[in-house]
């Protein structure tokens, strides 16, 4: 039997609930990462111990090193980060499930950690899209380009909006 696996998995930042499911499915079934790369969409598997794991996806941009230790002191190990500023902990637990999160607000605020970075891209995409339009008699390439834009515009709303509904959606449960 292999005692290595390479598999890929395609999350989304308004759902990283998605992930953390499926590592700890993985984990239940006994294979543990070792190794995250790809912008976190390919995990390397090594056999291991069936075991209860919690993982936990965390955006976090200019992080002190306090957020690392106050982790590291909780028993959370990193599993992976990346530059743009994801993180993903795991836990090993008995009974209760733990969470780095303590409420809706904090995935809340997770959420709109990552609205705050992709805004600033969103209005730069938008602005050169506009100015590619105006100055479409310069560019040999303009329908490939225009296409190309439009596609990255569209994401990207998808991608606003998937997380503002995320958002209602953790106000509405949190009410409840």
């Amino acid at each position: 039997m292999n005692s290595l696996k390479t598999s890929w998995f395609l999350w989304a930042s308004w759902n990283p609930e998605k992930v953390e499911k499926w590592l700890e499915d993985m984990e239940s079934k006994g294979w543990t990462p070792y190794k995250v790369d790809m912008l976190g969409i390919r995990f390397k598997f090594r056999r291991s111990e069936s075991s209860k794991v919690r993982y936990c996806v965390d955006f976090q941009q200019n992080i002190e090193d306090q957020y690392i230790k106050l982790l590291e002191d909780d028993g959370w190990e990193l599993v992976w980060n990346d530059d743009f500023g994801w993180y993903i902990w795991k836990k090993t637990y008995k009974e209760k499930r733990p969470s780095i999160y303590t409420d809706a607000t904090s995935l809340i605020e997770r959420n709109n950690r990552v609205i705050k970075v992709l805004q600033p891209l969103f209005f730069t995409i938008i602005a050169i899209f506009v100015l590619m339009v105006i100055f479409r008699n310069t560019f040999n390439s303009f329908n490939y380009i225009f296409w190309v834009y439009l596609a990255v515009i569209a994401l990207y709303s998808y991608i606003f909006l998937q997380t503002k509904r995320s958002n209602e959606e953790l106000k509405e449960n949190n009410n409840n």
